[in-house]
């Protein structure tokens, strides 16, 4: 049985709705932190309430940064210290253009001397276990293999390996040869991620893989909440059901952001987040309704109608 990663995913996987998922729907080994990042010379301060102990229910949260040297890496992972956290994760396969034109993120797989420069940072701190997840490369398919030597000989507790090139971002096949290679080389232990929605893409992996330590997912577990407990129990958990736990998250997650968030139009605006991976839960008909919902008056008589 596999060990199940939730991926951050931003403006999606806040500490509410890790809270919530973990007290609901569970099965889930680590809860990984949207990235940390350096904005003016300081940490963002969503950020610093994201990552913050106090913060987390779960008691399985794994704060991940992004950086594009070793002095963003030491200068975050001194504030993560100064939080109280022993494990961190680093950001080196983000997609995203801005962060990566910047060379953050899968960015720095293009600059091979600044990678190393931060994976040599890693092994300077001695009192954090860290991880990183990463991309087959920027825009090269073989940029992990030229950094794999380097990431050998790097402290790590794993690597979590996605086996696309940045410019893709989630579009076209995932590289299944590349990523074996990949897996056959590595000295660390390696986390798969990318394209996990039910319980048969868990199974293959673990069946036509058998070195690989864990899966990481992140669409896939807000297309489905209850896909990491499936799998550890085997089976579905019928449709009926299905909807009643998600129900009860939509309902927590209401009452959290309705203290927390000011005004109807932000607290709209997040509580139709949640629904954008839902569609397959609810119907087309009603994710419609909340879709189109102008209002909270509104939004509310969608809801109802589920």
């Amino acid at each position: 049985m596999l060990p199940i990663h939730f991926a951050p995913l931003q403006g999606y996987t806040d500490n509410a709705y890790r809270n919530v998922h973990d007290a609901i729907f569970g099965g889930v080994e680590a809860y990984y932190t949207p990235f940390i990042r350096i904005e003016r010379g300081e940490l963002r301060k969503k950020d610093i309430r994201e990552a913050l102990p106090e913060n987390d229910e779960t008691g399985k949260l794994v704060p991940q940064i992004i950086v594009r040297d070793a002095e963003e890496f030491y200068f975050l992972v001194e504030k993560l210290k100064e939080m109280g956290h022993k494990r961190i994760d680093v950001n080196m396969g983000c997609p995203f253009p801005l962060q990566a034109r910047k060379g953050r993120g899968a960015g720095i797989l293009s600059n091979l001397d600044k990678a190393k420069e931060v994976l040599e940072a890693i092994n300077a701190v001695t009192d954090v276990d860290f991880s990183i997840k990463m991309r087959l490369g920027n825009e090269n398919v073989d940029d992990c293999f030229a950094l794999l030597p380097a990431l050998n000989a790097t402290r790590l507790t794993h690597i979590t390996m996605h086996p696309r090139i940045a410019t893709q971002q989630y579009k076209g096949e995932v590289d299944m040869g590349r990523f074996k290679a990949f897996l056959e080389a590595c000295n660390h232990d390696v986390i798969y991620n990318g394209d996990i929605t039910s319980i048969e893409d868990i199974e293959r992996i673990e069946r036509e893989y058998p070195k690989v330590k864990g899966v990481m997912i992140g669409r896939g577990l807000l297309m489905r909440p209850s896909l990491a407990k499936e799998y550890a129990k085997g089976e579905n958990l019928g449709d009926d059901k299905l909807l009643k736990m998600v129900m009860r998250m939509h309902d927590e997650l209401l009452d959290e952001y309705s203290q927390t968030l000011q005004g109807d139009g932000h607290l709209l605006m997040k509580m139709k987040t949640y629904w954008e991976h839902l569609e397959g839960v609810i119907g087309h008909k009603q994710y419609k309704l909340i879709k189109k919902a102008v209002n909270m008056m509104k939004y509310n008589a969608a809801i109802a109608m589920i």
